[in-house]
């Protein structure tokens, strides 16, 4: 009896256990924890770096923008740009360099500069750039950050005129040669319907002048028996 009565009460207790133990850990995760949530109020910079055409052209001026977006609950202090170009490129005007100061919440503070590429008919990566700020102004804590990167394709003068050419006949031929293998495709068509039509016209020609040789031949038949 005494043995019954003990595991009553252990099971009892285990039953009990296992119901405290979901109360205790729903009690824990709403407890914030504030090492967790400690960067909520510091700056928080997103940077956009882009050139308005992914084909560019060697030789001629292409201007290279920097968006920097603050997106954290602090003002971002003594904030600097730093960037450097691709190998194929070089600065024609701006500055790769620049001290921004203060970018306030929810702001936009915008940096640009102009390069021409060197060299054409290649694909390039315009690098990312650094961008340093302080992101809490209580503790000074300087934060870094890198922009995004963009591919282009840097095309020779004569490719850029191709690329007229083409479009030019794309809007000719609605829309139906857009590409070098499309006019060659189009080219191909074209020779075999006009030699079809060029065969045509031959056989006609001859048949024609067949019949006048057989109807002169005729005329000179009767001409004799008169």
């Amino acid at each position: 009896m005494r043995g019954q009565i003990t595991r009553g009460i252990l099971a009892l207790l285990l039953a009990t256990s296992l119901l405290l133990v979901p109360i205790r850990a729903d009690d824990e995760e709403g407890v914030i924890d504030d090492d967790e949530y400690a960067d909520v109020q510091r700056a928080h910079l997103i940077v956009r770096k882009f050139v308005k055409d992914e084909l560019v052209v060697q030789g001629k001026n292409v201007t290279v923008e920097i968006d920097i977006y603050n997106s954290g609950l602090s003002t971002a202090d003594a904030v600097k740009f730093q960037d450097v170009l691709p190998a194929e490129a070089s600065l024609v005007e701006g500055s790769l360099e620049a001290d921004l100061g203060k970018v306030s919440i929810g702001s936009h503070v915008k940096h640009s500069y102009v390069i021409v590429f060197n060299t054409g008919s290649v694909e390039v990566t315009l690098p990312t750039a650094l961008v340093t700020y302080v992101s809490d102004s209580e503790t000074n804590e300087v934060t870094e950050g890198a922009s995004t990167a963009m591919a282009l394709y840097v095309m020779t003068p004569v490719q850029q005129l191709q690329r007229y050419a083409l479009q030019a006949g794309a809007y000719a031929s609605l829309g139906f040669a857009r590409t070098p293998s499309d006019w060659r495709n189009l080219a191909i068509i074209i020779g075999v319907v006009s030699s079809l039509l060029g065969g045509n016209w031959v056989v006609k020609k001859v048949q024609a002048s067949n019949v006048n040789r057989k109807r002169a031949a005729a005329l000179r038949e009767l001409e004799k028996s008169d």
